[in-house]
């Protein structure tokens, strides 16, 4: 079960340039008396995105993690699963994850699987103006992907993140997290199937009935793994990527929780991208990397109920959108909305202009504020639905139709939700509108701000 901080409103870009950055965002934050419990890291705090490494832009990062956990807040770091191995200074993660083998290989020669993500070759300078193929041919560093369904893998992973939280070598640089994110799991890549000479079995990457993929032209290995791949069960049977690739990220999700967990000490939690049924026992999920749309933020809505029906109840969406500049109304609309998702996080990529709530102007902080202090009122009955999620399975994030299943006219709402039996959201999601036509079942609504109440005779209401 989430811990009662993960409630909170969370804060994340991908393009913080330093730890300076962050420390100001928090000192703006709190001098705006703005609620926010969570601050994380995307893979800038790295160095050369390598995970389990430190940037020397975030020297000073350890030290601000201790002085924002000191006043109450918590902090998230971002974990991908590809693990360079062309470095030329050593590198721990890979040299132990070679020694315990942990990486995916061909069947037959047991030759790594080598694709590329995230981290870049050592002793490069790269050039962002060149176009993304150009800069993964060449700065991009040959990656391999641990095998978490070896019983050998949970442990190295484990000791990684342990490091990663004790720095032995040197205490002073680590990073006291309570959470993890767990990104790029699917597992992706940035090139088809491995690099060159690429995959081995065109039967399996290319079978003779592709699903109808956007990407089918280039196979199941498009942007993941070659098919042919061998990973290896707990019980020692070997099985090929193609019959488990969607469990992989499902088969990080619990050594990584149980690491954090051992780690720590607390509950903490951790976020994932790929998830399977079941993955909800360990994680949560936010919807992947939306757009800065208005068709986006309504969408968010349907994601949040499918994932609650898959058993995934601590789940929300980038407030504000990931990709494209945020515009104004449609962020002030997002923050009123994602003040009641349970995982409430505002975040965005790099190269995007700022969209946290104290990067606008004086009204959009007051907006926020008040959504957020609204949303804090209601931490103890979301707190209470998280529970009855943990023990009993029952949904947090629900349609309309799951309490009033009778009445037909639910049955097609996708335009708001409960927040479990009791508490109806119902969001502008248009742009310059200034009243909402909602559904409202029969029964004896109340005004959550006026706590005045009704007996809903008629079905529609304004607001």
């Amino acid at each position: 079960m989430v811990p009662y901080w993960s409630l909170g409103f969370q804060l994340c870009r991908y393009g913080y340039q330093n730890d300076s950055e962050i420390a100001s965002l928090y000192d703006e934050m709190v001098a705006a008396q703005i609620p926010y419990d969570v601050q994380y890291s995307d893979i800038d705090y790295m160095e050369r995105q390598l995970d389990f490494t430190l940037s020397p832009k975030f020297a000073g990062f350890p030290a601000l993690i201790n002085r924002m956990k000191a006043d109450g807040m918590r902090v998230i770091l971002i974990l991908d699963p590809a693990i360079s191995g062309n470095e030329t200074q050593p590198y721990p993660a890979f040299t132990r994850g070679m020694e315990d083998d942990v990486f995916i290989k061909y069947p037959n020669d047991g030759d790594i699987v080598w694709g590329k993500v995230w981290p870049d070759f050592p002793d490069v300078v790269v050039n962002g103006s060149l176009d993304w193929d150009s800069q993964v041919e060449l700065y991009r560093a040959y990656v391999a992907f641990p095998d978490f369904f070896r019983n050998s893998t949970a442990k190295w992973w484990k000791r990684e993140i342990e490091e990663l939280y004790n720095n032995p070598q040197n205490p002073e640089r680590s990073l006291k997290f309570d959470g993890v994110w767990i990104d790029m799991n699917e597992p992706s890549s940035f090139v088809n199937g491995a690099v060159h000479p690429g995959c081995r079995d065109a039967s399996l990457n290319h079978p003779p009935y592709m699903p109808y993929l956007e990407s089918r032209d280039r196979g199941l290995s498009s942007k993941t793994l070659c098919m042919e791949s061998q990973q290896i069960l707990p019980d020692g049977s070997p099985v090929q990527h193609y019959n488990v690739h969607s469990l992989y990220g499902w088969s990080q999700t619990r050594p990584t929780y149980e690491a954090m967990q051992e780690v720590t000490g607390q509950r903490g939690v951790v976020i994932t991208r790929s998830t399977f049924p079941s993955s909800g026992r360990w994680a949560g999920h936010w919807l992947g990397d939306n757009t800065a749309a208005w068709d986006q933020l309504k969408k968010s809505i349907i994601g949040m109920m499918e994932f609650s029906l898959f058993g995934i109840s601590y789940t929300g969406a980038d407030i504000c959108g990931f990709f494209q500049d945020a515009e104004y109304e449609m962020c002030v609309r997002w923050m009123q909305l994602g003040a009641f998702y349970p995982f409430s996080r505002n975040h965005n990529t790099i190269g995007t202009r700022r969209q946290d709530p104290v990067s606008w102007d004086a009204a959009f902080v007051n907006i926020s504020r008040n959504v957020l202090q609204t949303r804090y009122t209601l931490l103890p009955y979301l707190y209470t639905l998280m529970h009855k999620a943990h023990t009993e399975g029952v949904t947090v994030v629900r349609p309309l139709l799951h309490e009033f299943v009778s009445d037909q006219v639910t049955w097609d709402i996708d335009s708001q939700f409960l927040l479990g039996p009791a508490f109806l959201v119902s969001p502008v999601l248009e742009l310059n509108a200034r009243n909402v036509t909602a559904y409202f079942p029969r029964a004896r609504w109340y005004d959550y701000y006026t706590v005045s109440f009704s007996e809903c005779l008629y079905n529609l209401g304004k607001g």
